[in-house]
């Protein structure tokens, strides 16, 4: 029996998902441009921010998303970022992960997306190591990926397993179509 999508995430957490991939570009500003929001609106409108990331992965195919990401950490972010993380998961369902790309070791954060229902946490910044132990502990028990992914750049993907992310954010001018075949060369052309 295959795996959904949260399946193969929850494998690779548990780190018995050595053979899966997971394509998520880090493009929260194409999702934007996608749904047609100024990007300050988009930031802090729990219904733009669902609603445009759902059109990218409609529009894309990817396995998932990114909620959050550094660059859109501004005043009242995290909580449309939760409210839209919460209203994904439902939508959603088994089929996309959701990943939260935060810019540093912040616990109270990582609870925040855990209990919205993330089933990715990716670290950016440096964290203090006791700050990191407690979010790997807080993600393993809640079965979710706490894993540095593997980097692959838009303009020369090549296939790769585990969690796969862009080499970093797309612009909001990526064309739709380099992406789809980024995601498709991140998975081998499957």
């Amino acid at each position: 029996m295959a795996l959904s999508t949260r399946g193969k995430a929850q494998a690779i957490a548990g780190g018995r998902g050595g053979q899966h991939t997971l394509a998520v570009p880090l493009a929260p500003r194409l999702a934007a441009r996608i749904a047609e929001r100024p990007w300050e609106a988009f930031l802090t409108d729990p219904t733009q921010l669902a609603n445009g990331l759902g059109d990218l992965l409609d529009a894309v195919r990817p396995d998932g998303v990114a909620v959050t990401t550094p660059s859109m950490d501004v005043p009242g972010h995290r909580e449309a970022a939760l409210e839209a993380t919460r209203r994904l998961r439902v939508s959603a369902g088994d089929g996309a992960v959701l990943v939260a790309v935060l810019g540093s070791g912040d616990v109270d954060a990582v609870t925040a997306f855990l209990g919205a229902g993330v089933d990715g946490v990716v670290l950016e910044g440096v964290a203090d190591p006791a700050a990191a132990r407690t979010i790997a502990n807080m993600c393993r028990f809640h079965r979710v990926m706490a894993v540095a992914p593997t980097r692959v750049a838009l303009d020369a993907p090549v296939p790769a397993t585990g969690l796969v992310v862009t080499d970093g954010e797309c612009p909001a001018d990526t064309d739709v179509t380099a992406l789809a075949d980024w995601v498709a060369g991140v998975r081998g052309g499957a």
